[in-house]
């Protein structure tokens, strides 16, 4: 018996120096007074990002987009805001939210309720990182989760060597079209596989471009953040790994790196 309190005081004061006030990417403080065990991700990438900091088992719920998703885990539909009654039976104890991506009447309605939110809102890859850290210790694996945010920001370093900067067009949506300007995630990965976001100077993040700047683009290489697949075509780089904020960007930037014509210098 006394082995056995000893073994759950250390436990105890092991999680309280690691998870017991966590800062979002927003800046709001999460208090657990233990490791969250039935997580729900209202995103797919808040849902990787935990998967990455290998809280797998504890995710209950989440989009059926999510890569990886463990055969456990429930489905859920967020588009055009989330089933209240259904997230409340579901008996969370976190909740992962992207800060701009789900609605805001929803993330203040579970605030109310006093449920722990995690609001995901990454502007750079360090920021990813951070957050696949910060979600480990939220779930008891602080190991794992700086492990994982590691060894993701390991693999962008020295990825593109010998490349030169090329300027790109970022296609979000092609009609209407759809791009980005210097205030989206995106720029950062972009940074990182040595592509220059032609509209990076504009301070706004997905907005729709007028014709006549659209025909200024002509002749750049299209990056399609939102393709299905990995595929190259003429003037086209198109990888599903770059449309979504989370652990597989590693991969899809060195798949863009690799795309590349090394620097003849």
């Amino acid at each position: 018996m006394k082995a056995t309190s000893l073994l759950l005081t250390l436990f105890t004061l092991s999680f309280a120096a690691t998870a017991a006030t966590i800062s979002d990417d927003l800046g709001n403080n999460i208090a657990l007074e233990k490791p969250a065990r039935r997580v729900i991700a209202l995103s797919p990438h808040t849902a990787e990002l935990l998967i990455a900091a290998g809280g797998a088992p504890y995710l209950v719920a989440a989009p059926a987009q999510t890569a990886g998703l463990p055969p456990h885990t429930q489905h859920i539909n967020t588009l055009g805001g989330i089933d209240r009654e259904r997230l409340v039976q579901l008996k969370p104890d976190l909740v992962l939210a992207w800060a701009s991506g789900n609605r805001a009447s929803d993330l203040a309605w579970l605030e109310k309720t006093g449920i722990p939110v995690y609001r995901s809102e990454p502007r750079s890859m360090q920021n990813i990182a951070d957050g696949i850290s910060a979600i480990g210790q939220l779930v008891g694996q602080p190991v794992q989760g700086r492990k994982a945010a590691a060894n993701f920001l390991q693999r962008l370093q020295d990825v593109c060597r010998g490349l030169e900067k090329e300027e790109v067009y970022v296609s979000i949506w092609d009609q209407p079209a759809l791009t980005v300007g210097g205030r989206h995630w995106l720029n950062d990965a972009l940074t990182h596989a040595k592509l220059v976001n032609t509209f990076a100077t504009q301070q706004r993040g997905v907005f729709a471009v007028e014709r006549e700047a659209r025909m200024t683009c002509e002749g750049l290489t299209q990056v399609l953040p939102r393709a299905p697949t990995a595929t190259l075509s003429g003037d086209q780089l198109a990888f599903a790994g770059l449309s979504r904020p989370g652990p597989a960007l590693a991969q899809a930037i060195e798949k863009l790196c690799r795309s590349s014509k090394p620097s003849s210098e």
